[in-house]
């Protein structure tokens, strides 16, 4: 089964991730934003976003169904706002008998941007991270009741191991 965490940029998918794996002990995590890194250093990645190139997508399938294979949990920190991107790689996961679970990590607005201020590993993607605020909450929100295998939990004003609890009380819930 992959844990797909989406969310705003800031919404913490990196910190509960972490602490998710901890949750689920034999679970792993899979970043595809290491292989959206690497992409961008081997070809023009037009107006910026790595998720644009179709390799990426195809690749993010690829090796995220490759990590699922040996039934081991993989947890998955990536935002993905467009709906057609989320279709073309869950679906794709789906379509090779992966099981994908949807996690939308909730953070109002002043929240998400207090901590894309904060985050000093990150301090050069700060404008375009601000940039989609608006945008990742417009799309994000209410997911749960549009998409299959999805839930939504709040991560603000309590620890990430009360959040990856949560998460982990979800997934016997979802079908």
């Amino acid at each position: 089964m992959i844990v797909w965490l989406n969310g705003a940029f800031g919404a913490g998918k990196t910190t509960v991730a972490r602490e998710l794996c901890r949750a689920l002990p034999t679970a792993r995590r899979f970043d595809p934003e290491w292989l959206g890194y690497a992409l961008r250093r081997t070809r023009p990645v037009p107006g910026g976003d790595y998720q644009d190139l179709a390799a990426w997508r195809r690749w993010t399938v690829r090796l995220a169904g490759l990590a699922a294979r040996g039934g081991r949990p993989v947890v998955v920190p990536m935002t993905l706002l467009r709906a057609d991107y989320r279709s073309e790689i869950l679906g794709g996961l789906r379509r090779r008998g992966t099981p994908v679970r949807q996690v939308v990590l909730r953070v109002p607005e002043p929240v998400l941007r207090a901590r894309i201020d904060g985050d000093d590993r990150e301090a050069g993607a700060r404008d375009w991270r601000h940039r989609h605020v608006a945008r990742a909450l417009a799309e994000l929100s209410g997911l749960a009741d549009r998409e299959s295998d999805t839930v939504e939990v709040d991560n603000h004003g309590r620890g990430p191991a009360a959040v990856a609890a949560e998460i982990v009380a979800s997934l016997s819930r979802l079908p």
